[in-house]
């Protein structure tokens, strides 16, 4: 059973009951999954537009539902919010940043609130932040009525000039983007898991083989190559192998995420403009901020080596940014195929930001 079909086989006074006290119930900071307050204006813009409500009624229910419910929301996150919500601070360590962010939303006031009310997504978080902030009801009157105001008159709006197919657009947009959301989630929580678990050894049991492709094949690849001791550093083979490590978890992730869109039957990568651009982002996505703060890669880390700044710590984010941003540059490849036969594997983004990628373990 579809709720929200539901609600729209309703008519009179009977619809504009339901989608003001479900707008109400959500404003009041409890979720409502099944019928998110957006969908529902444009659900009574339509009812408007198709002559099953009288307009006047149906928006005076909504504005005073969504006033008064989020009038009740501030009273109630504000009386028990704080409390619970700073003892959560103190135990994860995000006091400072909750109270910077605070600060902001007292010094803002009711511009703050307003902006905040204006975003889909956080109009009901901006609520429960304001409260547990303390900010006063009549700065956050200020800045709510005025949003309030615009915000209905869009969504109904919408609904009532798009109709029907409004409606059945937002929900599945908002169906593909909670899946995408997920699915990157899911994703993301993989990655880090891994590099937590190998961090603290957790992997041990893979070492052996690890170690026999790590050590004993590249190794000894780079060995029959190249003359001198430069390569045991600078190892080519170890670098190239993280490549090809990190290369297949960004061809997952792309395929989880275009799966996740357009579903399992039509989930394909084509390796146009579009296609590369997308594994671009992604490469980027989770290459940099693991790069910034520790020099390595899930495939880095497997194979022993790092990336280094021009200091020896690691590259920090302008660094890592940087050097990532032209290794996904395909005009650049064959220059950086060149230069990393050289002694020291640097290719054009190590050059230009002076970074380095060495071994670190033997």
């Amino acid at each position: 059973m579809n709720p929200i079909g539901s609600i729209a086989t309703l008519s009179g006074d009977l619809l504009i009951g339901v989608i003001a006290g479900l707008v109400f119930i959500e404003e009041t900071g409890i979720p409502v999954p099944f019928a998110p307050g957006d969908l529902l204006l444009i659900i009574a813009g339509v009812a408007i537009a198709s002559d099953t409500v009288e307009p006047i009624p149906m928006v005076a229910a909504l504005l005073t539902a969504t006033v008064v419910g989020a009038i009740i929301g501030r009273e109630v996150f504000a009386a028990v919010g704080r409390p619970a919500l700073m003892k959560a601070a103190d135990a994860l360590g995000f006091r400072p940043g909750l109270e910077r962010a605070t600060h902001l939303l007292r010094r803002r006031g009711a511009l703050a609130v307003f902006i905040g009310r204006l975003i889909p997504g956080l109009r009901i978080s901006t609520t429960q932040v304001a409260g547990v902030s303390k900010v006063p009801r009549l700065t956050f009157a200020a800045g709510l009525i005025p949003s309030v105001i615009i915000y209905i008159g869009f969504f109904v709006g919408l609904g009532a000039l798009a109709g029907q197919p409004a409606v059945r657009l937002f929900h599945r947009a908002e169906h593909r983007f909670f899946v995408v959301a997920v699915t990157v989630l899911a994703a993301l929580a993989v990655i880090l898991s891994i590099r937590w678990l190998a961090r603290r050894g957790a992997l041990s049991a893979l070492e052996p083989i690890v170690l026999g492709v790590r050590r004993d094949m590249a190794d000894s690849i780079d060995a029959a190559i190249f003359r001198g001791g430069e390569w045991r550093q600078y190892p080519l083979t170890r670098r190239l192998w993280a490549g090809l490590i990190d290369l297949a978890i960004v061809f997952a992730v792309a395929i989880l995420i275009l799966t996740a869109v357009s579903g399992l039957d039509n989930a394909e990568i084509v390796l146009d403009p579009q296609g590369l651009l997308l594994l671009a982002i992604i490469a980027l996505v989770y290459r940099v901020p693991i790069e910034a703060r520790t020099g390595q890669t899930i495939g880095k880390t497997l194979m022993g080596i790092s990336v280094y700044g021009p200091d020896g710590g690691v590259p920090g984010w302008w660094r890592a940014a940087a050097r990532n941003l032209v290794g996904v540059v395909v005009v650049v490849w064959p220059i950086d195929a060149v230069l990393l036969l050289r002694s020291h594997r640097q290719r054009l983004g190590d050059l230009l930001t002076k970074t380095s990628l060495r071994r670190v373990a033997h």
